[in-house]
């Protein structure tokens, strides 16, 4: 309760607020199926480990740490939710699942908008990587071998952290993770809404007007006046511009892409493929048809089960696990 009031003080929107609840009520009903047993049986669940603090707000990420001996290569798990709604427990099932697979998951809570807009979340994510560099190997995992995944908002952090570590950049936060000098093992990104700016890319396109609507008041909530023209100081709320942007392929890690063609943000993912190729960086791309955004998250769609398959596929071959 206390989480939503914080919402409703902060002016969130009703529908978000509404759908927030519901997804937390979703998650606590998720725990009780067999799958999800069966994939938790296979770790140790560390909640409200503290990674940062921000103005006395203490920031907290979950630890799935595999049974058995280490070191485990690691994963940082960034949520989706529009930058406004969403956490680290509406997505424990996405977590366990790559817990289940041997990855040692670190499983993010960042600061949402619009109470915390733009660049609260991309300091929050820069802020986890740095933790996870320090830390992971408490946990049993590998410091050495940690990559990035998220989905919708969460792959647009995912994709953000991943060239603060390995393109040099402006921005304080950003400068930390590239002077670290310690480079993502790769970069999984599912329905990426790679890009926050501009909404209005989307009216005409095919896309519906809801879907159009909710775009939008992603980018206000996040960029406040910034939503329509961006400069600069924004850059990394559209990594995807800043990959099309580059004129020189930096070292980037291998990244995975996973999108339905009936997604509303299918171009991002489109759009971010073309640039990696054009760079030659290693990029893999999928594309599920009839699927519409975050379809993964339905595990028992035939279509979902692809996509994991081709996930762990990717996983296994560029971040394997050690037998």
């Amino acid at each position: 309760m206390p989480r939503w009031l914080d919402m409703t003080a902060s002016r969130q929107l009703a529908r978000r607020i509404a759908l927030d609840a519901g997804m937390h009520a979703l998650a606590g009903l998720v725990d009780f199926m067999p799958r999800m047993k069966q994939r938790m049986n296979t770790c140790r669940l560390i909640e409200d480990v503290e990674y940062a603090r921000h103005g006395g707000q203490i920031l907290r990420l979950d630890v799935l740490q595999p049974n058995g001996p280490g070191p485990h290569p690691a994963l940082i798990y960034f949520h989706g939710g529009g930058f406004a709604i969403g956490s680290k427990r509406t997505h424990r099932a996405l977590a366990a699942a790559y817990a289940s697979q041997g990855y040692l998951v670190c499983n993010v809570d960042y600061r949402l908008a619009p109470k915390h807009p733009f660049p609260a979340a991309i300091e929050d994510a820069c802020a986890a990587w740095m933790w996870a560099a320090d830390h992971v190997k408490d946990y049993g995992g590998d410091s050495t071998c940690i990559g990035l995944a998220g989905e919708s908002a969460g792959a647009n952090l995912a994709l953000a952290v991943t060239l603060a570590c390995c393109t040099p950049r402006p921005e304080p936060f950003a400068i930390r993770l590239f002077e670290r000098g310690l480079r993502p093992a790769l970069a999984l990104l599912y329905c990426g809404f790679l890009q926050a700016s501009e909404p209005e890319r989307h009216l005409g396109s095919g896309v519906s007007a809801m879907a159009a609507r909710i775009a939008r008041d992603a980018a206000r909530s996040y960029l406040g006046r910034f939503a329509h023209q961006p400069d600069a100081k924004h850059a990394l709320a559209d990594p995807l511009c800043v990959v099309e942007a580059m004129t020189a392929a930096p070292d980037l890690p291998p990244i995975f892409i996973a999108a339905g063609l009936e997604d509303p943000v299918a171009a991002d993912s489109e759009r971010l493929e073309i640039a990696l190729k054009r760079l030659h960086a290693s990029c893999t791309a999928h594309y599920y048809p009839g699927e519409t955004h975050a379809f993964h998250v339905m595990f028992w769609r035939e279509q979902a089960v692809r996509c994991w398959r081709d996930s762990f596929e990717f996983l296994q071959q560029h971040q394997p696990v050690k037998s």
